[in-house]
């Protein structure tokens, strides 16, 4: 399987100004700007490490993103003088990923790789992972798991063609009740 989780990422890097930062569209013709920031990539002997150490398989497509960067921050907001005032994807390096793994109630339900919306992770599925079920990828929203039914790639794809609004929420608004939950 080829991943495209470089020519996603390359495609957001173009973009971006000389400062990182971009206008974006969101819900109901609101625009802001976003920022972005990518960490180094990590050697491929410390994901072998950590897969070592925490008895797990890393997908590939994840494995791909960290060799191009160690996690990253996407679409956090800024305001008119460029400070950021949050929001966005946080995806977690190695290092986030080992110290929000000690917070309990995220670790029981697999790996956390990023946070985002305020009190949400992004969750690597462990059992998904060693059954070879390729929608591996959950989202813990504070304390309700859902199965997104996607992999990791596929996932950041759609973040970034969203322009980081919650697209996997979109399906459970209609003409009916659109309105009434704004």
């Amino acid at each position: 399987m080829s991943h495209f989780v470089q020519n996603t990422l390359s495609g957001l890097k173009k973009l971006l100004d000389n400062k990182d930062q971009m206008k974006s569209l969101s819900e109901e013709g609101e625009v802001y700007s976003v920022s972005c920031s990518f960490n180094p990539p990590i050697k491929s002997n410390e994901v072998e490490k950590f897969e070592s150490e925490h008895d797990i398989k890393l997908p590939e497509d994840y494995k791909a993103f960290l060799t191009l960067h160690n996690g990253a921050r996407i679409y956090e907001s800024v305001d008119d003088d460029g400070v950021n005032i949050g929001g966005g994807l946080h995806l977690f390096s190695l290092d986030d990923i080992k110290e929000t793994q000690e917070v309990e109630y995220i670790s029981e339900h697999g790996i956390p790789i990023a946070h985002l919306l305020e009190d949400c992770y992004l969750i690597l599925d462990i059992e998904k992972l060693k059954s070879g079920d390729p929608n591996y990828l959950n989202i813990l929203e504070f304390t309700d798991i859902k199965t997104l039914n996607l992999n990791f790639e596929i996932f950041l794809d759609r973040y970034i063609i969203s322009q980081g609004v919650p697209f996997w929420s979109w399906p459970i608004y209609t003409a009916e009740n659109y309105y009434r939950t704004r």
